[in-house]
């Protein structure tokens, strides 16, 4: 019951920018730090202290240092955790505060608190785009194992449906030189995805397409992917996202979702946690394998296979059906 004290705690520290103080003055005193965060250095000490006790610092002679695992609060952090931190202490931490709305009409109270849906309320505001794609970056690690079980060999064309600045997609292309790949989400997401793919070398290799996956995706890829996409929408939604990649692709194509899974025998999973996180903030939920494998075989799809990923997540592949795919009208 005492989690949401943590959550704030490690949000101050976050806003505070400590880790990267605590790395350019390693020295520094406590009254040093309240002067450099102009916090008050008794409120500062105590917060420091319970940074200790969770693991996040270490203390000798009244002196803080960064662990390991605090270490990923710098903004030079890979994986960057501040993002997270500012995004779990700050908006969800707030309509987190309504659950009891999403829980008595199954509804989200993010959409509640400030009005517009999740997506709406962050497009509108540049400043917490930003911070919702660094916050996204920072799981990034789910995908590690993607093009290492994935056979590229006889790919031409990737086409990552809603993936936001491309992670995974590079991902691919570096492993898979041959490739060429197609970024498809939001103009304003694929403005900083450009840049990302620039500092990787592989702009001339990638195109970058604006679009509604709900109306229509690029035709003629060779796989496409669908990473971290589905749970954020509720069945009808995923049907027809699923529809549209099925009448875009060939027959032979094929569709990789990255997701986690609601273990279907209770067993511990971080999917549990996120599907609240989905009921509460964003209005879509996390599914088991059963009901992954229906919402696919309605879309004229067949689930050949699954791999485990890290962080509790996982990579279905997904083929066409015979004579697979609805038609929208």
């Amino acid at each position: 019951m005492t989690g949401a004290w943590t959550t704030q705690a490690i949000s101050v520290a976050a806003e505070l920018g400590l880790a990267d103080l605590l790395t350019t003055n390693p020295n520094a005193t406590i009254d040093r730090l309240a002067e450099l965060t102009g916090a008050d250095e008794d409120g500062l000490g105590r917060l420091l202290r319970y940074l200790t006790s969770i693991g996040l610092l270490s203390a000798t002679d009244g002196r803080f240092e960064l662990t390991e695992m605090g270490r990923l609060l710098r903004t030079d952090a890979d994986p960057a955790m501040r993002p997270l931190a500012l995004l779990y202490g700050g908006l969800y931490y707030e309509s987190f505060g309504h659950f009891i709305y999403s829980v008595r009409t199954g509804r989200e109270a993010f959409d509640h608190v400030f009005g517009e849906h999740h997506f709406d309320y962050f497009a509108e505001r540049p400043e917490l785009s930003e911070l919702f794609d660094g916050a996204m970056a920072a799981s990034a690690s789910m995908f590690d194992g993607v093009a290492e079980v994935t056979d590229f060999s006889a790919v031409r064309t990737v086409v990552d449906v809603g993936g936001g600045t491309g992670e995974l997609l590079r991902r691919i292309m570096r492993v898979a030189p041959h490739v060429k790949g197609v970024l498809f989400d939001r103009p304003r997401v694929l403005d900083e995805a450009r840049a990302a793919f620039a500092a990787a070398g592989i702009t001339d290799r990638c195109g970058f397409v604006s679009g509604d996956f709900t109306l229509g995706v690029p035709d003629r890829g060779d796989v496409y992917v669908l990473s971290r996409v589905l749970h954020d929408w509720d069945d009808g939604l995923c049907r027809t996202i699923l529809a549209r990649i099925a009448s875009a692709m060939d027959d032979d194509s094929r569709l990789l979702i990255v997701e986690r899974l609601l273990p279907e025998d209770g067993s511990p999973s971080l999917a549990f946690a996120w599907d609240i996180h989905m009921l509460c903030n964003v209005g879509g939920r996390e599914r088991t394998p059963t009901q992954y494998g229906e919402l696919l075989g309605e879309a004229g799809f067949t689930l050949s296979a699954r791999h485990t990923l890290p962080l509790d997540a996982y990579l279905l592949t997904a083929e066409k059906t015979e004579n697979g795919g609805r038609t929208l009208r």
